[in-house]
């Protein structure tokens, strides 16, 4: 049955563990959903329909899998687990709480199997988990696989940052459109629909040293500033929180609240204010006060 959100078919790859908090709150904003409640679901997102894929097997479950898995279950997302008939603690549980034994799906190949399942999909995003800013090798060619493909990757150790071929040095991307020399070997010829465009070596040359150089300058845009903006902007944000005035009135030590509400900070105004109905605004600081 049509939703009307945007069909996203979500995967995930990659050793090592995240933190939950990073986890949620990355996902969260990317996916827009809502408030935390008091038994600690998400309210459902207004924009996007979410199916997530899962490697479950005992040499690719990792801790940050599970992260991802604990994240899912509480959004109360569907996901499919491609297992291989290994596995571990972490697998046990992706299988266990698998809502229909077809969502589980018997596989030889995880990895291959993961991005043929998302090149299949609508609007597909594969997440991968490097550590110390690298990928061992079985991420590398997961993600390699997966930009061949046209899927997007993106690197949720690193908050969302968008994975290209300038991460991935010892894989090499699609080729482009082949040229071939021209009979006299005086110039090159671009094979393609276009009308045919003949050019010197020397040409040629510096056409190519354009194009390298600005792919240069996006990938140097890309990891040196894109990147730090939206962490900058929430430490400003987070600064300017911390100096706004607490809560009026706050519990007795020992004295849990018996209510609270939702506040968000307004940046503009400086100050924390009543979140009102409805979902607060994507990226915002939360917290809650007593009633």
């Amino acid at each position: 049955m049509a939703t009307g959100k945007r069909p996203v078919a979500l995967g995930i790859f990659g050793p090592g563990d995240v933190a939950p908090e990073l986890v949620c709150d990355a996902l969260n904003d990317q996916f827009a959903f809502g408030p935390e409640d008091s038994e600690g679901y998400f309210a459902p997102s207004e924009e996007y329909d979410l199916t997530v894929y899962l490697p479950a097997g005992g040499s690719v479950t990792s801790l940050g899998v599970h992260r991802v898995w604990e994240w899912a279950i509480r959004c109360e997302l569907p996901y499919k687990a491609l297992w291989d008939e290994t596995g571990n603690d972490a697998t046990a549980d992706i299988l266990g709480n698998a809502n229909q034994p077809e969502d589980i799906v018997i596989v030889d190949d995880i990895t291959g199997s993961l991005v043929e399942q998302l090149g299949k999909s609508e609007n597909p995003m594969l997440l991968v988990i490097s550590e110390n800013e690298a990928f061992d090798t079985a991420t590398a060619e997961v993600a390699a696989a997966a930009l061949r493909a046209g899927i997007p990757v993106h690197d949720l150790a690193r908050a969302l940052l968008e994975v290209t071929w300038h991460h991935l040095p010892d894989h090499e991307p699609p080729q482009t459109p082949a040229v071939q020399a021209d009979a006299d070997e005086q110039g090159l010829s671009v094979v393609g629909d276009a009308p045919e465009i003949t050019l010197t070596a020397k040409e040629a040359a510096a056409v190519t040293r354009a194009f390298a150089r600005a792919e240069e300058l996006l990938d140097d845009i890309g990891t040196g500033l894109a990147s730090r903006i939206a962490e900058t902007r929430e430490s400003l944000i987070h600064g300017r929180s911390l100096l706004a005035p607490k809560p009026e009135k706050a519990p007795e030590d020992g004295e849990q609240p018996k209510k609270t509400r939702l506040e968000i900070f307004d940046a503009e105004r400086n100050a924390w204010v009543p979140a009102g109905r409805g979902r607060p605004p994507k990226g915002v600081q939360k917290r809650r006060v007593p009633a």
